[in-house]
């Protein structure tokens, strides 16, 4: 998997420069809903069935799998292949996690949801992706 990783990474640099976007908007967008779009759709389905508890599971355990599986598996194949792997969060990403984190909480605590709670989400995701297409370029301290 972090070889793939890898392999795209290599090859999204002419895109990059092609189009003009930031690293920050390509990887909050396509990078990162790529991997997780089956789950995604699975929980769109299962809301449209009013499985709301389902869908809200399904969309909470994919960050929870990148989280606890994902990326120590990224951290320990590093450390076995080099491949100039770094785990650098800067203020953008810190924020929008706390943000993310909060918003999510918020929507569990009654256990249910409703259309102004789905609607509240799809805007924070709105404004966590015009963020990262706004951000300014940053760079890595070392």
């Amino acid at each position: 998997m972090s070889l793939c990783a890898d392999l795209v990474a290599d090859n999204i640099d002419p895109l990059l420069r092609s189009t003009g976007l930031s690293e920050l908007f390509l990887g909050g967008t396509i990078l990162a809903l790529a991997p997780s779009l089956p789950e995604i759709l699975n929980g769109v389905q299962f809301a449209r069935q009013n499985n709301i508890n389902m869908s809200i599971e399904i969309g909470s355990s994919v960050a929870v799998q990148v989280c606890l599986l994902q990326i120590p598996i990224l951290v320990l194949s590093n450390s076995i292949k080099d491949m100039s792997f770094l785990l650098v969060f800067n203020d953008i990403h810190l924020w929008s996690v706390v943000l993310s984190v909060v918003i999510m909480n918020y929507t569990f605590i009654d256990g249910k949801s409703d259309y102004f709670q789905g609607s509240v989400l799809l805007i924070v995701y709105a404004i966590l992706i015009s963020m990262f297409y706004f951000a300014p370029p940053t760079t890595v301290c070392l």
